[in-house]
């Protein structure tokens, strides 16, 4: 069982259903989400176990809304890059700015985004998967548009790219640290000039 903890958790100033979220994410992220339970949520945040259903369903709902809120924060920012209308090259790379901005607001809470969201029940688990794919599509119409254009080489395999440019991306909270040299721009940049350089027209 996870070592007892305090309302420290919460941010200051937080909500009790806010309390709540910020201490589900550290403990799901600590322990995972089977390993949590929900005696350990109240002791982080300072209640009584009964009293957490007064803000909250079950710890499936919790765990519903730390993801959805994620995903869609992924979602809204791919959506708002695509209403720009820009090139290939402009839409990516400020894909991998925000994504890298969503990364770094919380490493913590997007791992469970990308990995815990398995635990989900239905009809939950379809929906999350529907609006991963939403945003994995963005990526696919983002590097096709690029290859039609003459931005990217003919020779891409957009299915091959997407995968790479989304593994690379998603794998960025476990290494992104807050406390290196550079800020999640910075970092972004460097990601897309070495993410896009294998997709380049070689004319």
């Amino acid at each position: 069982m996870p070592p007892s903890r305090t309302s420290s958790r919460a941010p200051t100033g937080a909500t009790p259903r806010e309390a709540i979220l910020s201490a589900a994410t550290e403990l799901f992220g600590e322990h995972g989400y089977t390993g949590t339970s929900m005696r350990d949520i109240a002791t982080a945040v300072g209640v009584l176990p009964g009293s957490l259903y007064a803000h909250i369903q079950s710890k499936d709902a919790v765990l519903l809304e730390i993801i959805e809120g994620g995903v869609d924060r992924f979602v809204a920012a791919a959506d708002e890059i695509e209403a720009q209308r820009t090139s290939a090259t402009e839409a990516l790379r400020l894909a991998v700015r925000a994504h890298l901005r969503i990364v770094a607001d919380n490493p913590g809470r997007t791992l469970i985004v990308f990995h815990q969201w398995r635990f989900l029940t239905e009809p939950h688990r379809t929906r999350l998967r529907e609006k991963r794919r939403s945003y994995e599509k963005f990526f696919t119409r983002a590097v096709a548009a690029g290859v039609a254009s003459g931005e990217f080489s003919a020779d891409v395999d957009v299915k091959v790219a997407v995968l790479g440019l989304l593994g690379a991306l998603n794998w960025t909270p476990e290494w992104y640290s807050p406390d290196g040299p550079a800020t999640p721009d910075e970092l972004a940049t460097k990601l897309a000039d070495a993410l896009l350089g294998g997709l380049r027209s070689r004319s």
